[in-house]
């Protein structure tokens, strides 16, 4: 079972919507096919992000709703902790937190759509993709399981 870093655009979208690649990752990590490697950072910006007016209106969150979400996770995932600090990405360091989340947490992926760090390809050996590239590897793993 992969263990995976997901930046919180996914994840965010991946629980919202109900179609596309974010929401088929969050599918993977509902029916167990890997483990979310997450840190309190994370999920406090997840928590941002769901709250944010246009965000509540549009995908009709209630704050049960929210509190429900981030509860999931919290039971749900596998926190890294002590995370270390790194400067790896200047123009946007809230995604250092991604990379250290990862490598506390001994990830084998980071899934973003975020330039920054799909421009590093990998990262101390973590394989940084994007939700679509992910699916497409997870599919072939199921494939060749069931030869």
């Amino acid at each position: 079972m992969y263990r995976v870093v997901i930046d919180t655009n996914v994840l965010t979208s991946g629980i919202i919507q109900r179609s596309g690649f974010p929401f088929n990752v969050i599918k993977l990590w509902e029916n167990a096919f890997v483990v979310i490697i997450t840190s309190l950072a994370t999920i406090e910006e997840a928590e941002r992000v769901l709250h944010y007016p246009k965000i509540k209106k549009n995908y009709k969150l209630t704050n049960e709703d929210i509190n429900h979400i981030l509860s999931n996770l919290f039971k749900y995932s596998v926190f890294a902790e002590n995370l270390s600090t790194l400067n790896i990405i200047k123009e946007d360091p809230a995604d250092n937190t991604i990379l250290a989340t990862a490598v506390s947490g001994k990830a084998d992926y980071i899934i973003s759509g975020d330039a920054h760090l799909l421009n590093l390809n990998n990262f101390r050996g973590i394989e940084i993709v994007t939700p679509k590239r992910f699916c497409e590897i997870m599919g072939k793993l199921k494939e060749q399981k069931k030869l």
